[in-house]
Order: structure tokens, then C-alpha cells, then sequence
């Protein structure tokens, strides 16, 4: 046994790789080994994300097997002619995937580089799409599964044109047929970009103003979101996205900024100047806090919205640039508001029938 043993050593020390075994060898190694910096300072992707995490992992793995693969057919299938075909042709199909992978992904990289958008978004500087770079990069990619696809066959041997149009055409089937889950979300994503109506890092609300979200990145499928109040990130199917009210309060009607309205419902009994009075109050108080992102350039505006049946509905309006920080800013100044209401005696909640028949009853 040991004298078998060293005969497998020996023969193992004098096995000799071929110039491409060993250009793959390494390459898969060393894209092993910089995977994560790769993903991150090049790519930048976030590896917070789930999905990009998974992907990370399908890489290392396709990169492994294919050191695996091919150390089990240089130094243990040897020259069993069957056994080295498959595991030719299973290497073979690794490299093509492989290939096409970072193909497709340098060739993105490249397009989003060349066409695409630099912008700011959460502290972090990510270049976006935009119509031009999504299209380009659809069309890249399509072409790179063609060929990948083309590869496979070949490397699987369905040289027969019958053999490879039936495989071709048994995904194209499978594309045709779920072509209602995925191609919805496509097209959506393309008439958002090409609109210009949403970009990365804009401020938006949604769901009838429901939620209020900085928009991170739109991705082929869908749009990654981030919730400014639960400071949560959001990811919304493009199809689903199109299909709400979608009010995006970074693209300003005019240069003075976004044009913010608080309402407050105030009982009858309260004189109309004491009340604008406790506003204005309420306004130099806020412009004396850094902190809250009010343009003090232009004046507050206070008026009555409405005349209800128990209060009347007033309207406190002011302007912001920094759309970022408008829960916050909304948030600090109702704040004071409330708290010059109390010092001057005005109440902010809304009267009711009993309390104005208390009011009126001597």
C-alpha cells in the first residue's frame, strides 16, 4: 500500500498542466480570493443586500468547481476516454457560465461607466442607470446568453441541428411562457427611466403619501427604496411601482424648492390674528435651529384651507431644498408650533358638537 502510494505521489509531482489549465487555475483562484473587493469597489454592490450576498456565494462556488473539476480530470480520471469526456464537457459548461458571468458583468460596468449617472445617494457615491445605459445593457446581455447558450451546446456534443434547435427550443418555451412574470417588470423599469420622471436619490411619496422614500437604485426587475421614517429598505416590483400615484418632491416646480403644507384644525372662538400671530412666532423660532432645513429666503405662508363645521382648517406653508430631511424638518416644526400654541392659550385639537355646545351653553 505505501509502496502504491508513493507510485500516485510520483505521479502526481510529474503531472504537467497545460498552458490554458493553468491560466484557469489561477484565474479562478485569484477571482476566488478578490470576489468580495471586486463586488464592492468595482461593481458597488452592497453586500448589506441579501441578493447580492447570494450572488457573491454562486460565484465562488461556479469558480471552485471548476478548480475541482479540473484537478479530478487531470490527476484521477486520467485517460479513461469516457470518463474524461464528461468531465470535459462538465468543465467545459462551467467555463461558459463562468465566462459568460463576468462577461456580462464587466460589459454592464462598462456601459453604466460610459452612459450612465454619478450621483450621491445615502452617503454613498453609486452610478445609475439611465434609458440609454438600461437598453444597452439589456442588449449586451441578451447577446452574451445567446452565445453562452450556443457554447453549451457545442461543449455538450448536439452538434445535430435537430438536437440543438430542440434544446434552443425548449427555452425558448420556458421563456415564452413565463414571460408574464418578468417581462412586465422589464418594460416598466425602461418607460421609468426613459420618463427622466424618477432618479436615483430622489425623494419620493407613494401610496397616496403614505410612505415618504429616497430612491436607491432601479434595477431590472425592481426598485430599491429607502423609507425615510422607518429607516428601512423598501423593494417594490417596477410593474407594481408604475401602477401607484407617485409624487416625487425632488423635481421642484420652481427654484425656490419643494413648497411644504402643515394644516391645523383650530375652533371658531380663536381670533384669525392670533392665530397667524402664533405661526409667525412659531416660524422665527424655527429659523433660529440649524438643524431644521427651512429656506429662510422666502417668507411662510399662513391661510385658510377651509371652513368646517367645527373648526376652521388652516394652512401653514414654507420652502425646502433638502427634500432629504423633510421628516425631520416637518417633525421639529409642528413641534414648536405646538408649543406656541400652548404658551399662548390656542388650542390644536379639533373642537367637536359637545364642545361647542358647552361653549354656548351660559
Amino acid at each position: 500500500m505505501i509502496d502504491t502510494l508513493k507510485e500516485y505521489l510520483a505521479e502526481f509531482s510529474e503531472a504537467e498542466f497545460t498552458n490554458i489549465e493553468l491560466i484557469l487555475l489561477i484565474s479562478c483562484f485569484c477571482l476566488i480570493v478578490l470576489a468580495r473587493p471586486i463586488f464592492v469597489h468595482i461593481f458597488h454592490k452592497s453586500l448589506d443586500d441579501k441578493q447580492n450576498i447570494n450572488q457573491l456565494q454562486v460565484f465562488r462556488a461556479g469558480g471552485l468547481l471548476i478548480i475541482v473539476v479540473l484537478l479530478l480530470n487531470h490527476f484521477i480520471f486520467g485517460q479513461d476516454s469516457g470518463t474524461n469526456g464528461i468531465a470535459k464537457r462538465l468543465i467545459g459548461v462551467n467555463m461558459v457560465v463562468f465566462s459568460a458571468f463576468w462577461a456580462s458583468q464587466i460589459l454592464q460596468f462598462l456601459i453604466r461607466r460610459q452612459y450612465g449617472k454619478t450621483r450621491e445617494v445615502a452617503g454613498e457615491k453609486v452610478i445609475s442607470d439611465t434609458h440609454n445605459s438600461r437598453l444597452l445593457s439589456l442588449l449586451v446581455v441578451s447577446l452574451v446568453f445567446v452565445f453562452a447558450l450556443i457554447g453549451i451546446v457545442q461543449v455538450l456534443g448536439f452538434d445535430d441541428l435537430l438536437k440543438a434547435g430542440g434544446i434552443i427550443g425548449v427555452i425558448g418555451v420556458m421563456l415564452a411562457l413565463t414571460q408574464a412574470s418578468w417581462a412586465p417588470d422589464i418594460i416598466s423599469g425602461l418607460i421609468l427611466l426613459n420618463s427622466d420622471f424618477i432618479d436615483e436619490g430622489d425623494v419620493i411619496e407613494i401610496n397616496d403619501g403614505k410612505m415618504t422614500a429616497l430612491v436607491f437604485r432601479t434595477k431590472l426587475f425592481h426598485t430599491e427604496l429607502f423609507n425615510l421614517v422607518n429607516n428601512n429598505r423598501v423593494l417594490l416590483k417596477n410593474a407594481k411601482l408604475r401602477e401607484m400615484t407617485i409624487q416625487n418632491l425632488s423635481k421642484f416646480a420652481s427654484v425656490r424648492g419643494y413648497r411644504e403644507n402643515l394644516s391645523f384644525k383650530i375652533g371658531y372662538d380663536q381670533r384669525p390674528a392670533d392665530v397667524r400671530a402664533m405661526f409667525e412666532a412659531a416660524f422665527e423660532r424655527v429659523l433660529k435651529v440649524n438643524e431644521i432645513a427651512i429656506d429662510s429666503n422666502h417668507p411662510m405662508e399662513v391661510q385658510i384651507i377651509d371652513t368646517g363645521d367645527y373648526a376652521i382648517k388652516w394652512g401653514v406653508y414654507y420652502y425646502t431644498k433638502e427634500v432629504k430631511q423633510l421628516i425631520k424638518t416637518r417633525q421639529r416644526f409642528i413641534e414648536i408650533i405646538l408649543d406656541e400654541s400652548i404658551q399662548r392659550g390656542i388650542s390644536l385639537s379639533t373642537p367637536d358638537l359637545y364642545q361647542r355646545i358647552s361653549a354656548e351653553t351660559p
